[in-house]
């Protein structure tokens, strides 16, 4: 025991070299044998040869028995082996031994050395056959001792198919070369083969003694060539040769089932026409005559397919379902309407290994009905219907026909590279029957690399008139004129907006453009929202036929990436023109204490000085903190289309098969997604959630916060209203004026002031009297335009903001500017300007229709329009909260369409959204009001 665990301790026992298990090698020269038991080549002993794996003395040897062994011993000069073996004879004459056999005319003599009766025959004689009797069969030593009778009178034979044929009786223009791309190979299986098969069968035909299984493989044959076969060739090729059996066939051939091209005796291949089916349309639009439905456990429910198969020597196999006939990764299940897509890939070597089968396709009803079912080589077949030429029979996988016959290699794999099984349904549930399309393609054995090839199944169903993209077609030209109307009044409000009197200018154009962009691209989005959801309610939701997936979603797509480009030219144009409006912060607080002046300052600072800048600073924060602030949050709303698509199961909503389920397990096949169906899911997950947070939204600002209007109340309190020009004469007004005069003051005095203004013992917030009305629209004079842009213009052509790194002389300009803006705002406000002044009014509602205003305001007079809302929210996101959900879905779809992932696309686009445009507009929104507040950016948060 002690012993064994020190052989433990010492390690795996590594063997040496001789005892090492080498892998067999079959192939051995030619002196030596393979040895099954020893697993290696062995030498032969003098004497002895190997035939078919068993040894024999040679034919120059005779077995000697003994009690103890059996042994090989040479024969005489001039002498070979006897038939039994056992005994050596003398050969008819001397020296007359060719490779150890007696010389004979073996085509027509055999070698005689035992008469009938037993006795030997010494020396042994070469006798020739009689008239009608050849040499048989040859025995180990490649010596026939029997004549046979002939298969013919004459004797002759040609051999092809396994078959004696008479001399001449074998076409022998017979087209046995097959093409793969540019290369033209003679197929050693059409050579051998063909001749005969085609004899064969059509000697059948003729006679009341049919040959089926010549036929069978004579039609596989076709089957094999044609996907390279030319329509009316005048070669002898395997189809020509079947065509002219069927001709051969005369009236002995009439239809089958009244099948034009099925006769009896001669395998149905090609589709013809006859009194019932006159041309292709008529075999394609057969109806079947079931009613098909989407209620899940009805025979009606399933498209019931089954395979007639042959083997390549003819045999036909019994009739099975569809399964894994074409499909071997995969196990079939045909639910009427779901759309399959199954691809299974195959290395040479197990192209290779596939059953060499040819199958035949029928549908089958109730009542033990069964519907060929045609099959288009797409190879050998145009565009045009009427050209098509209808066929039976497929095949998976041929490995034989490429084999060369003059060296027995193989050249190329012939293989269904894709099988397309379509389904044209009927209103109500009927159905035509079905088409298969198959392409061959050839896999190149000349690469010793086992490449890999795919093989591809899928089934798709489209109405008897699919008017998909006739209708979408129709509803783009009509949204595309809104959507132009839409630009030309926007572009027409922008030149009235900017005060543009030129005809035509580049930004006139630019904007324009833009515009369009944007009109077009929120309509569109329509377009495919409301499409998207009829598919998605309709087709998952009806139990009778009524409705099937569009079979090219080519036009959906290009809509889906149109309206990507289109929005995100127009997030990009809103991105710019909501970081580039002009604002100021007027402030109204006058000094409250007495300034002692210095030796430097002037009149003008003496007044302003002893104001505070905090309460300006902290509205600038506050502005920029509104200003990416959302009626939502998108956050939420990325995780909860991530939570129910992959967690929920709602994704398997968007799979091309009519059964509505998120679990599954509980259906036998899940069909792969479509495009239409998953923006369908995305659009109304995100609109349905959208939805939810607008009311939350609403219900919060009306009963807890309101964050807009807690600016305007914070404007009030800070004693500064806002002016914001979103265009060069068109803009927003916040009246911030405080109603107790001043405010910067104590805790104690603050709260007293509120106290009072809760009482109601001061004037209202408002502009006029007696009102609360504080937000504007507004038009300004431009004369006020002119003299503000006389003071800004300057500084924005040196970049110069308070603070940023300018020199004294520089921050000392600002601050003189910022004072000027301030009087010259205030003092339009109070009217106390001599040549501008302004008036306040309702817009009418064709203005607020169009956005537009229409009417023109007198010289030197501007418009305050008094809104219901918070109108300067369009220049914040939380007055453009239709455009950016718009974007956010939009953005969903698209990169969902290119990457198939939803819990890819919602992260994708969280961080081009929350991340980059959000914190870039964020930064592009504090520089500019850095830049048009007049405001130190080092005090900006």
């Amino acid at each position: 025991m002690i012993f064994l665990l020190f052989l433990t301790l010492l390690g795996p026992v590594v063997p040496a070299d001789d005892q090492i298990v080498p892998v067999p090698t079959y192939s051995c020269a030619s002196s030596t044998y393979y040895n099954n038991i020893d697993l290696m080549c062995t030498d032969l002993t003098d004497g002895y040869k190997v035939t078919d794996g068993a040894q024999y003395c040679s034919s120059t040897y005779q077995f000697v028995y003994s009690t103890s062994l059996v042994n090989c011993s040479l024969c005489p000069d001039d002498h070979m082996a006897a038939e039994s073996g056992t005994s050596c004879v003398a050969c008819p004459t001397a020296n007359s031994l060719t490779s150890g056999v007696c010389n004979c005319d073996f085509t027509t003599q055999i070698l005689v050395d035992v008469d009938r009766d037993g006795t030997t025959v010494t020396p042994t004689a070469c006798q020739t056959c009689t008239s009608g009797y050849k040499p048989g069969a040859e025995d180990i030593h490649g010596v026939p001792r029997q004549c046979v009778k002939c298969e013919h009178s004459d004797c002759t034979c040609d051999y092809n198919a396994g078959y004696c044929f008479k001399a001449n009786e074998l076409k022998q223009t017979i087209q046995t070369v097959v093409t793969t791309g540019s290369t033209n190979i003679q197929s050693k299986f059409l050579t051998e083969n063909l001749a005969g098969v085609y004899q064969l069968c059509l000697k059948g035909v003729a006679s009341s003694l049919n040959n089926i299984t010549a036929c069978q493989i004579l039609t596989n044959m076709c089957t094999s060539i044609y996907s390279t076969y030319t329509l009316n060739s005048l070669t002898s090729t395997a189809c020509d040769l079947l065509i002219d059996v069927r001709s051969s066939a005369g009236t002995s051939g009439s239809d089958v089932y009244l099948r034009p091209g099925w006769y009896k005796r001669v395998p149905w291949l090609f589709y013809e026409t006859n009194n019932y089916y006159r041309n292709n349309d008529d075999i394609l639009q057969e109806e079947v005559t079931q009613t098909y439905t989407f209620q899940n456990g009805l025979d009606t429910s399933k498209l019931e397919i089954y395979v007639v198969s042959y083997t390549s020597e003819g045999e036909a196999l019994p009739i099975a379902p569809l399964t894994t006939q074409l499909t071997p990764c995969t196990t079939l299940s045909l639910g009427f309407g779901t759309e399959v897509d199954a691809t299974c890939t195959f290395t040479k070597t197990e192209l290779l290994a596939l059953p060499h089968l040819y199958h035949e396709l029928y549908l089958k009803i109730e009542g033990d009905v069964m519907y060929p079912i045609p099959v288009l080589v797409t190879n050998s077949n145009g565009d045009d219907t009427s050209d098509w030429r209808l066929t039976r029979r497929i095949y998976l996988a041929d490995s034989t026909i490429g084999v060369q016959y003059s060296d027995s290699e193989r050249y190329f794999i012939r293989y269904a590279s894709t099988l397309s099984l379509s389904v044209t349904v009927q209103e109500g549930g009927n159905i035509y029957i079905p088409l298969l399309r198959v392409t061959y393609s050839d896999l190149s054995t000349n690469d010793q690399s086992d490449s890999e090839v795919s093989v591809s199944f899928s089934m798709s169903y489209q109405g008897t008139v699919d008017k998909f993209e006739e209708r979408l077609g129709i509803a783009i030209g009509v949204i595309s004129f809104l959507g132009l109307l839409w630009a030309v009044v926007k572009t027409v409000s922008y030149r009235r907006r900017n005060h543009i009197i030129e005809d035509c200018t580049c930004t006139t154009l630019s904007c324009f453009i833009l515009y369009l962009a944007g009109c077009l691209g929120m309509l569109y989005f329509w377009a495919i929202t409301g499409t998207s959801w009829y598919y998605l309610i309709i087709y998952k939701g009806q139990r009778a036929v009524s409705l099937f997936l569009p079979v090219d979603d080519a036009p959906f797509t290009a809509l889906l990436i149109s309206t990507f480009v289109l929005l995100l030219l127009y997030r990009l144009f809103f991105l710019f023109t909501s970081t580039s409006y002009d604002i100021f912060f007027v402030d109204w607080e006058k000094p409250k204490g007495k300034f002692i002046p210095s030796s430097t300052s002037t009149k003008e600072e003496a007044a302003l000085t002893s104001v505070s800048i905090w309460r300006t600073y902290f509205l600038a924060n506050e502005w920029n903190e509104l200003h990416t602030i959302r009626k939502i949050n998108p956050t939420l709303q990325y995780i909860a289309l991530i939570f129910f698509t992959e967690f929920v199961g709602f994704r398997y909503l968007a799979t091309r098969q009519p059964d509505a389920f998120v679990d599954p397990t509980k259906v036998a096949y899940v069909s792969d997604s479509s495009p239409i169906l998953r923006v369908g899911l995305v659009t109304s997950i995100c609109f349905i959630l959208w939805v939810a947070q607008r009311i939350w939204n609403f219900l919060y600002e009306r009963f807890i916060s309101d964050q807009v209007q807690q600016y305007v109340d914070l404007c009030s309190i800070s004693n500064i209203s806002v002016f914001i020009l979103s265009d060069q004469v068109y803009g927003y007004y916040i009246h911030g004026r405080a109603v107790h005069g001043h405010a910067d003051s104590d805790m104690k005095e603050m709260t007293n002031a509120l106290k009072r203004e809760e009482d109601n013992l001061v004037s209202k917030r408002g502009l006029g009297p007696d009102s609360d009305q504080q937000t504007f629209d507004m038009v300004i004079p431009i004369l006020l335009r002119t003299n503000y842009n006389r003071v800004t213009m300057p500084l924005r052509a040196r970049d110069i903001r308070a603070g940023g790194g300018g020199v004294q002389g520089d921050t000392d300009k600002q601050i003189t500017a910022y004072h000027h803006i301030n009087k010259l705002f205030a003092s339009y406000i109070d009217h106390s300007l001599d040549d501008i002044d302004y008036t306040v009014g309702e817009k009418l509602f064709m203005e607020q229709f169009l956005d537009m205003e229409i009417r023109e305001a007198p010289v030197g007079k501007g418009m305050l329009y008094p809104d219901d809302g918070q109108s300067f929210e369009s220049v914040l996101y939380y007055g453009n909260e239709w455009l950016l959900f718009i974007w956010d879905v939009i953005l969903l779809s698209t990169i969902d369409y290119w990457s198939g992932s939803f819990v890819l696309s919602a992260v994708v686009a969280w961080i081009f959204n929350e991340v980059f445009l959000s914190k870039f507009s964020s930064w592009r929104c504090q520089r500019n009001v850095a830049t048009k507040a007049l405001i130190d950016d080092r005090f900006l948060l």
